[in-house]
C-alpha cells in the first residue's frame, strides 16, 4: 500500500483486512497527518520515501520490501466488506508455490449514481523481481505479468473504493494526474495509454474536441497492438461517446462498429451504438442492440464499465420505447426489473404508478 495524508480512510481500510496477510507494508510519500501513526498501530511496517510524481515507483518500493511469495495491493480508500473478506481468505488459503498466477478482482467505486463503476484490477500476484509496476499514474502490473508468463484468473471478489464519492477530491486527483501525464507525454509523445488517460480527463471536464483529439491519437498508436489490450475496447467506446455528445452520430456508430468487429459481445459498445441509433430515429435497431446486451455475459478481460449497462440502464430505455409504441405490458416488465435492481428508484416507481402510460418521450441514459 502507498499512502499520503490518509488518516480519514486508513483505519477502516486496514481493519477490513486485519489478519489476512503475513505482513503489511505501507509506503508513505510525505504524510503530514496521523497516517503513519495509524499504520504503525495496525502492525504495518512503514517505509518513508520522497514523492516523485510516480505511483509505480512508490508501489515498486513496497514490492521490493515484501518477503512473501505473493503480494496483494490495496489503497487507503479501499475497503474489503465482510462477505468479500471470506472469499478473499479462501483464495489466500489455496495459494501454492509452483502454481503461480495473478487474480483479478472487481473494484466498485462509490458515486452518486444508481449503479457503481466497476473496474477490474489485478490485486493479487506472485512476488518476483520480474514483476513490477509501470506508468507513473494509472499504474499497471499486467505488462510485466504477461512478460513473465504469469496467467491471470478472474475471481468474484469485489473491493469497495471510496475515493471518488467526493467531487472535490476527484477534481484534485484529476489535476494531479493531468500534470503527471503531460510530463510523461513529453518523453513518450505516442504512448497510447497516456493519450487515452489524458482524453478521459478532458472528457470528464466536457472539453469534447480536445478529448476527441487525444482519443484519436491514442487509437492511431494502439492500432498495432493485440486486440485484447485492456483499454483498447474502452477507447472505441470513448470515441463513440465523444462523437455522440458532439452530435456526430454517424461517426459515433462507426466507432462502435469498429470496436464490435473485434468483440461483437461488448456491452458498452452495444449500448453506445443503441444510443446513436435512438438519436437518429432508428428505434428498431436501437432496441435490437439493447436487447442483445441483456443476453451477453459480463466481460472476462481486465476492463471497466458502468455495471448498470448490463441491467437497469438498458432496461430503462427499453421501457420508455415500449411505452412510446403503446406496449404497456412490456414497459411494466422492464420497469419492474429496474425496480428489482434499484429498489426505490424514482423513475420506475413513478412510471409504474402512471396507469395511462403517458410518459415523456426521452432517452433514459445517454
Amino acid at each position: 500500500m502507498i499512502v499520503r495524508d490518509e488518516e480519514r480512510m486508513l483505519s477502516s481500510c486496514l481493519e477490513s483486512v486485519h489478519g489476512l496477510f503475513d505482513e503489511l507494508i505501507v509506503v508513505d510519500t510525505g504524510s503530514s497527518d496521523r497516517t503513519m501513526e495509524i499504520a504503525h498501530s495496525n502492525g504495518a511496517r512503514v517505509i518513508e520515501v520522497p514523492w516523485t510524481d510516480d505511483f509505480s515507483a512508490a508501489r515498486n518500493v513496497s514490492l521490493a520490501m515484501a518477503t512473501g511469495n505473493y503480494a496483494f495491493w490495496i489503497d487507503a480508500d479501499d475497503v474489503v466488506e465482510p462477505q468479500e473478506r471470506v472469499k478473499l481468505k479462501a483464495i489466500l488459503d489455496e495459494l501454492s508455490v509452483g502454481d503461480e498466477c495473478a487474480y483479478v478482482m472487481r473494484c466498485a467505486s462509490d458515486r452518486n449514481m444508481a449503479s457503481p463503476l466497476i473496474a477490474d484490477h489485478i490485486r493479487l500476484f506472485p512476488l518476483s523481481l520480474d514483476i513490477r509496476w509501470v506508468y507513473p499514474v494509472h499504474e499497471q502490473i499486467l505488462p510485466s505479468l504477461e512478460s513473465a508468463g504469469v496467467p491471470v484468473r478472474r475471481t468474484d471478489i469485489t473491493i469497495r473504493h471510496r475515493g471518488y464519492a467526493d467531487a472535490r477530491a476527484k477534481e484534485r486527483k484529476r489535476k494531479r494526474d493531468w500534470n503527471i501525464l503531460r510530463r510523461h507525454l513529453l518523453s513518450s509523445p505516442n504512448d497510447s495509454f497516456v493519450l487515452y488517460n489524458l482524453g478521459i480527463i478532458v472528457f470528464e471536464r466536457k472539453r469534447w474536441p480536445e478529448a476527441l483529439e487525444y482519443f484519436r491519437r491514442s487509437l492511431v498508436n494502439v492500432s498495432n497492438l493485440d486486440g485484447t489490450a485492456p483499454f483498447r475496447r474502452k477507447l472505441f467506446s470513448m470515441l463513440a461517446w465523444t462523437h455522440q455528445v458532439m452530435g456526430n452520430l454517424e461517426d459515433s456508430v462507426r466507432m462502435c462498429n469498429m470496436g464490435l468487429a473485434i468483440d461483437p459481445q461488448d456491452a458498452e459498445l452495444l449500448f453506445r451504438k443503441a444510443v446513436g441509433y435512438r438519436y437518429r430515429g432508428r428505434t428498431a435497431e436501437a432496441v435490437a442492440c439493447w436487447n442483445q446486451i441483456l443476453t451477453v455475459s459480463r466481460r472476462e478481460s481486465v476492463t471497466s464499465i458502468d455495471e448498470g449497462i448490463y441491467g437497469h440502464l438498458t432496461r430503462r430505455n427499453l421501457a420508455i420505447i415500449a411505452e412510446e409504441r403503446g406496449d404497456h405490458a412490456e414497459a411494466s416488465i422492464q420497469w419492474h426489473a429496474v425496480l428489482a435492481e434499484c429498489p426505490g428508484d424514482v423513475d420506475a416507481t413513478q412510471r409504474l404508478a402512471t396507469k395511462s402510460g403517458a410518459y415523456e418521450r426521452k432517452t433514459a441514459h445517454s
